[in-house]
C-alpha cells in the first residue's frame, strides 16, 4: 500500500479530491438538529374518570392498570397518581437500546388495552404517551386582551391551516382552546314542577338524537333506502325536544323549564401571553430534514400572516425555535472546528516548516470528508455531539501524519532519496501507528455500549472518532507519503526560517521557530532525564505521590450529571393550594406574570394554566394536568434568576413557584428527596412532618415541600339502599344524576355543517350560578319509577363532609409519600443529600413501612455505572493489542502504567477551572486512555529498536527518547490546541471534556517522557537479576 500511493500518486491525489468534494457536497445538505435523537425510556398512561375521588381513582383505575402494566419485566419503575377525575401512571424502563424500548412500549400499550375491560364504564379509554423525545420545535403564541377567545382562536386555525402546507411540517397543534359546546341549563324548581327529572330529560334526548338505517324497499327491481330523519340541526331543535307530559296532558318541552344556549366549555386550562389571553401553535418539523432551511420558510409564512391576516390589537410572537438554537450551536461549533484546523495547521507549520504542514495538514479535510460520507450513510444528523466528535477527532487525526512524516524525514536527512525515504520511513513506523490507532479506538468505540440515556445522547462521539481515526491510519500510510514525495525535501529546515516573509512579522520570528526551541528543550530532557535514569523508582515513587496527592482533592471537585442547557430561557413551576380553581390558579400566575414583567432581563412569558405547556425541548417535562398548578415558559437572561426567585416568593406568599433551568439529565421533582412506603396514608403523612423538620436543618436547602399535598373536605353521599330500592333508584342512577347536575353530562353531539368540523357536544347541567353552595344538592331530584312522584336526594342519601387527599401517591404498586427539597445556588444536591442521610441515620419506621432515598443522584449514579463495563473493556482491549504488539507481558504494563498519569491532569484542570465531575469529564479521562497510551507505544517501540543497536541501555533510552520527544511533543501540543476552542467556547457540556483531556494530555506526555524510560530501566534490571539467578541455579 506504502509503495503503491508512493508511486502512484496522482491517483491518490486524484482519489483524494474526489472524497473531499463528495464529503462537501453531502455537508451542504446534511440534516441538522440541536441534540441527537433517543428513544424515551418513560411514558405517561393517563385516563380520565369523570367524578371520581383520589381513592376511587386508586382503586378503580390505578389498581388494575399497575397489576397489568407490573407484568412487563423491563420495567424499571412506576410512580402513580390518583387526583380527583384522573389517574396518572409515569413508566420508567430499564437501560436497553432503542429497538428494545420501541418494542416494550408496544407491550405496554396491549397491556394498558387489556386492562380496560376492568376499568370503569364511566372511564375514558386510557391513553399511552411515549413521545417525550419528540418535542415541538417551534412554539406561537397568539394574545389579545381586546378579543373573545374565539376570535383569537379563529385566527389561530388559519394561521394553523398556512403552516400545514410546508412539506417540511410533520405536525401543527393548538393548545389553550376553549371548545364551544351546547349548554343546558336546567332550572330545578321548574322541573319539579313539571315532574321531570333530570334522568327524564336525558333519556328523551338520546331517543330524539338518532339515526338508524331503516332498511330498503325494492321498488321496480331497485332497492330503495329509507331513512328517518331525526337529529338534531341545531340548538332551536333540542330546546323544542318533548320530554314529558304535564298533568293536564300538554306536551312538555326541554325550553319550559331549561336554558339552551351555545356557550363556550369550562376551561380546564388556560394559556395567557404576558397576562392576555392566548393560544399556542406547537410545530413539529419533518425528520430527516433541514430544520434550519425549514425555518426560513416559516418565518416567511409568519411574516406574511402578520401582515396580512392578523387583527389589530392581536399579538402574535414566536416563544421558542428550535432551529434558531440549531443554528446558533451548529455556527458555534463549525467556528470552533475552523479554528481548531487553523491552529493544528499553524503549530505544525511552525514546529516542522511549510512543506511539512502540507503534507501532514493535507490529510485533515480528507478525513472530515470521510466522516460526513459515513454520517450520510449511517443517517447521522449534524448536532452538537457530531461537530464536537469532528473537533476532537481532529485533536488526534493529525499524530499519525507527524509520526509519518517525521519518520521521512529522517531517513532523508540518512540520505535516501524521496522515493525510498517516503517507502522505508513510513514502513518503519506503520506498526506503532497502526497499533496506536487501535489502542485509541480501543479506548472509545466501548463506550458506545452505553445504553443509558447519557451513554445515548453520546453514542455518535466515539463512532464518529473511531472512523476518523481509521481514515487518520489510511490517510497516513497512503497520502503522507504521496504528499511527502512531491512536497518534502533535506532542505526543509532551511525552508523554515524563509517562509515568514513580512517584515512585521520577522522581528518575532526567534519566538515564532520552534525548530530551535524543540533544540534547547531536547537538550534539557536529555540531561534531565539521565538523571532520572540514575534513580529510576525514585522518579516512579513521585510520579505515585503526585497521584496520590491529586486525589486527595476529589471530593473537593463536586459531582454533576450533566449541566444546565445554555439558552436565554427557563422555566417555572407553580403550584398553588389542591383543589383551587382554575380562575384563581389563573390569577395567581398573572402576579407571577407582573413580578417577571417588571424585570428588564425579561423579554416575554407564556403560561399554561390547568396544564402544562407544550414539550418544546427533549428533556421538558410538561406538569400533570391540575387545576392548582401551572407552567411559565420565560424568555430571558438566565443571570438573574436567582433575584426572580426571592422576589415571588416574598411577593405572592400563595404560590410555591421553583425556577428551573432546562437540562441534558430528565428533570427529577426533587433534587433531593425521601421515599416512605406504606399502607395508611395517615401515617405517611406524619413521617413525611417529621422528615421535612429534619431537612429543615440542612444548609442550602429551599422549598421543602411533598406530593400529597394537604387535606381537604368532600361531600360524600352516602345512599340508603333499602330506600333506593323502594322507589326504584340504583346507586347508579343516583350517582350518574348527582355528576349530571354538579359537573355537567354529555348526553349527545350537534353534528354541524361543515364536515371539517367537530361535532358540538351537548351537556346538561345546573347554572354555574347555583353550584356555590352545598345547597345545590338539595335540588336534585329523582321521579320513582314505581310510584311517579318526585324523591329527593336527601330523601334517599345522607350528606356528609368528610377529609379527603386531593393527591394519593404510589411508588412499585404502593402508596408511597416523596419529601423533597430544592438546593440554593452554591449548594449541590450531592452534598445535600450526603448531610440528609447522616442526619436521617437513627431514623426508625413503624413496621411495614419502608424509606429510600433518590433525586439527582439516581440518574447520575446510573450514568457513571454505565461507564464501568466500557471502561474495563477498553483497558482489556488495549492491553491485548499491546501485547500483540510487543510481544511480551510485562513492556505492555510498563505503557498501561501511564494511564493513571493522565488523572493528575485531569483532577488538576477541573479543579483549577472550577468544573466539577461530571458525565463528559469522565468520558474525556477514558478517552484519553488510548491517546495517553500512544506516547508509550513511539516512545517504548523505538528504545527497544536503538537497545539492538547500542550495548548500553542508557545510552540508547537517551538517544530513543530525543529523538522521539519531537514528535511526541508536537502531536501533544496539537491536541491541546486544537482542544482550546472547545474548551474555552464550548460551554458547560463540552469545555468539561476538552480541559480534561487537554490537562491529562500535558502531564501525562510530560511524565511518560520520564516514567517509560525509567520503569523500562525498572523492568529490565529485575528481568536481567532474575535471568542471572535462574542461570546461577541451572549451572550448580
Amino acid at each position: 500500500m506504502i509503495k503503491w500511493s508512493t508511486t502512484h500518486r496522482s491517483i491518490v491525489m486524484l482519489i483524494s479530491f474526489f472524497v473531499l468534494l463528495i464529503g462537501a457536497l453531502i455537508y451542504g445538505g446534511m440534516e441538522r438538529q440541536e441534540n441527537p435523537s433517543i428513544s424515551s425510556p418513560v411514558a405517561i398512561v393517563k385516563c380520565i374518570y369523570p367524578g371520581g375521588s383520589p381513592e376511587d381513582i386508586e382503586k378503580s383505575i390505578l389498581k388494575p392498570l399497575e397489576d397489568e402494566i407490573g407484568e412487563i419485566s423491563e420495567i424499571k419503575r412506576t410512580d402513580s397518581y390518583a387526583m380527583d377525575s384522573i389517574g396518572i401512571i409515569k413508566v420508567k424502563l430499564n437501560d436497553m437500546s432503542d429497538e428494545k424500548i420501541n418494542q416494550t412500549w408496544d407491550t405496554l400499550k396491549e397491556k394498558v388495552e387489556k386492562a380496560q375491560a376492568e376499568l370503569p364504564a364511566e372511564a375514558y379509554k386510557a391513553d399511552v404517551d411515549t413521545d417525550f423525545t419528540d418535542p415541538y420545535g417551534v412554539l406561537i403564541a397568539i394574545s389579545s386582551s381586546q378579543y373573545q377567545p374565539k376570535d383569537i382562536q379563529d385566527v389561530g386555525e388559519k394561521l394553523k391551516a398556512e403552516i400545514e402546507k410546508d412539506p417540511g411540517v410533520r405536525a401543527v397543534d393548538i393548545f389553550g382552546e376553549i371548545d364551544k359546546n351546547i349548554e343546558i341549563n336546567i332550572d330545578m324548581q321548574k322541573a319539579k314542577q313539571y315532574g321531570v327529572s333530570p334522568l327524564t330529560m336525558v333519556k328523551a334526548m338520546k331517543a330524539r338524537n338518532i339515526n338508524i338505517p331503516s332498511g330498503n324497499l325494492e321498488l321496480s327491481n331497485i332497492k330503495v333506502p329509507i331513512h328517518v330523519s331525526g337529529e338534531y340541526n341545531d340548538a332551536q331543535e333540542i330546546e323544542n325536544t318533548i320530554i314529558g307530559v304535564s298533568q293536564s296532558g300538554t306536551p312538555v318541552y326541554l325550553k319550559n323549564i331549561a336554558q339552551v344556549a351555545v356557550k363556550d366549555e369550562k376551561a380546564e386550562s388556560l394559556a395567557l401571553h404576558n397576562r392576555e389571553p392566548a393560544i399556542i401553535i406547537g410545530v413539529k418539523y419533518a425528520e430527516k430534514e433541514n430544520m434550519v432551511t425549514i425555518k426560513n420558510r416559516l418565518d416567511n409564512i409568519i411574516d406574511t400572516f402578520v401582515k396580512e391576516e392578523l387583527y389589530v390589537d392581536m399579538n402574535l410572537k414566536v416563544i421558542t425555535d428550535q432551529a434558531s438554537f440549531v443554528q446558533t450551536a451548529i455556527k458555534l461549533f463549525e467556528e470552533n472546528l475552523i479554528s481548531a484546523i487553523v491552529l493544528v495547521v499553524v503549530v505544525v507549520l511552525l514546529a516542522m516548516g511549510i512543506r511539512s504542514a502540507i503534507v501532514v495538514s493535507s490529510s485533515i479535510p480528507i478525513i472530515i470528508a470521510i466522516v460526513f460520507i459515513y454520517m450520510k450513510l449511517m443517517e447521522i444528523p449534524l448536532h452538537q455531539v457530531s461537530i464536537a466528535s469532528l473537533i476532537i477527532a481532529l485533536s488526534l487525526l493529525v499524530a499519525n501524519g507527524i509520526v509519518a512524516n517525521d519518520s521521512i524525514y529522517l531517513y532523508m536527512e540518512k540520505g535516501y532519496d524521496r522515493k525510498s525515504a517516503c517507502i522505508m520511513g513510513v514502513n518503519e513506523v506503520k506498526i506503532p501507528i497502526l497499533t496506536s490507532t487501535l489502542t485509541t479506538i480501543a479506548s472509545f468505540l466501548p463506550l458506545a455500549m452505553m445504553v443509558g440515556s447519557a451513554g445515548k445522547f453520546v453514542s455518535t462521539l466515539p463512532i464518529l472518532v473511531s472512523i476518523s481515526l481509521i481514515g487518520s491510519l489510511v490517510t497516513s500510510l497512503t497520502l503522507v507519503p504521496a504528499m511527502g514525495y512531491t512536497f518534502l525535501k533535506i532542505q526543509d529546515e532551511k525552508d523554515k526560517k524563509q517562509w515568514i516573509k513580512n517584515p512585521k512579522i520577522k522581528k518575532y520570528e526567534k519566538y515564532l521557530n520552534l525548530s530551535k526551541m524543540t533544540s534547547k528543550v531536547t537538550s534539557i530532557y536529555k540531561k534531565t532525564l539521565g538523571m532520572s535514569l540514575k534513580k529510576p523508582k525514585l522518579m516512579i515513587a513521585i510520579s505515585v505521590a503526585m497521584l496520590a496527592f491529586s486525589a486527595l482533592l476529589i471530593p473537593s471537585l463536586g459531582v454533576q450529571l450533566f449541566p444546565p442547557v445554555e439558552r436565554d430561557q427557563y422555566y417555572i413551576d407553580v403550584a398553588v393550594q389542591d383543589g383551587s380553581t382554575t380562575e384563581n390558579t389563573r390569577d395567581i400566575t398573572s402576579q407571577i406574570v407582573e413580578v417577571l414583567e417588571g424585570e428588564k432581563s425579561v423579554d416575554s412569558v407564556l403560561s399554561m394554566v390547568g396544564k402544562g405547556m407544550p414539550q418544546y425541548y427533549i428533556t421538558f417535562t410538561s406538569n400533570n394536568e391540575s387545576s392548582s398548578k401551572a407552567q411559565l415558559l420565560v424568555n430571558g437572561s438566565q443571570s438573574e434568576i436567582n433575584n426572580i426567585q426571592k422576589k415571588i416568593e416574598t411577593s405572592i406568599p400563595g404560590a410555591k413557584a421553583n425556577i428551573r433551568r432546562l437540562e441534558l439529565a430528565m428533570p427529577v421533582d426533587y433534587p433531593v428527596q425521601v421515599r416512605v412506603s406504606g399502607p395508611q396514608t395517615d401515617k405517611l403523612q406524619e413521617i413525611s412532618e417529621e422528615i421535612k423538620g429534619i431537612m429543615e436543618t440542612v444548609p442550602g436547602g429551599k422549598n421543602i415541600d411533598d406530593n400529597y399535598g394537604l387535606q381537604s373536605y368532600k361531600l360524600n353521599v352516602k345512599v340508603n339502599e333499602e330506600k333506593a330500592n323502594m322507589v326504584g333508584l340504583t346507586n347508579y342512577d343516583i350517582s350518574s344524576t348527582v355528576r349530571m347536575a354538579i359537573n355537567g353530562l354529555e348526553v349527545t353531539k350537534l353534528k354541524q355543517e361543515d364536515i371539517e368540523k367537530d361535532d358540538l357536544p351537548v351537556v346538561i347541567r345546573i347554572p354555574e350560578s347555583e353550584k356555590n353552595s352545598s345547597e345545590a344538592l338539595d335540588q336534585i331530584f329523582f321521579t320513582s319509577a314505581i310510584t311517579g312522584k318526585n324523591v329527593s336526594l336527601r330523601d334517599i342519601a345522607q350528606i356528609e363532609k368528610e377529609t379527603s387527599l386531593n393527591k394519593i401517591s404510589r411508588k412499585d404498586g404502593k402508596r408511597t409519600i416523596t419529601v423533597g427539597m430544592f438546593m440554593r445556588d452554591g449548594y449541590s444536591s450531592d452534598k445535600g443529600l450526603a448531610q440528609l442521610e447522616e442526619k436521617m441515620s437513627g431514623f426508625e419506621l413503624p413496621q411495614g413501612y419502608s424509606m429510600e432515598f433518590g433525586g439527582d443522584n439516581e440518574e447520575r449514579n446510573d450514568a457513571f455505572t454505565s461507564m464501568v463495563i466500557p471502561s474495563i473493556l477498553a483497558i482489556a482491549m488495549i492491553y491485548l493489542i499491546l501485547v500483540m504488539q510487543f510481544g511480551d507481558l510485562r513492556e505492555p504494563l510498563i505503557i498501561m502504567g501511564t494511564i493513571p498519569l493522565s488523572f493528575i491532569g485531569i483532577i488538576w484542570g477541573l479543579k483549577l477551572t472550577g468544573y466539577p465531575i461530571g458525565f463528559m469529564a469522565l468520558l474525556g479521562a477514558i478517552s484519553l486512555m488510548g491517546v495517553v497510551v500512544n506516547n508509550g507505544i513511539v516512545l517504548l517501540d523505538y528504545i527497544k529498536l536503538l537497545i539492538k543497536e547500542n550495548t548500553d541501555m542508557n545510552e540508547a533510552i537517551i538517544e530513543a527518547c530525543s529523538i522521539r520527544i519531537r514528535p511526541i511533543m508536537i502531536g501533544m501540543v496539537t491536541t491541546v490546541i486544537s482542544l482550546i476552542p472547545l474548551a474555552v467556547s464550548g460551554g458547560a457540556l463540552w469545555a468539561p471534556m476538552a480541559t480534561a483531556i487537554i490537562s491529562g494530555m500535558v502531564i501525562s506526555s510530560f511524565l511518560t517522557m520520564y516514567i517509560i524510560p525509567c520503569a523500562y530501566i525498572v523492568v529490565e534490571g529485575e528481568a536481567s537479576m532474575l535471568r542471572k539467578f535462574t542461570d546461577y541455579l541451572k549451572n550448580r
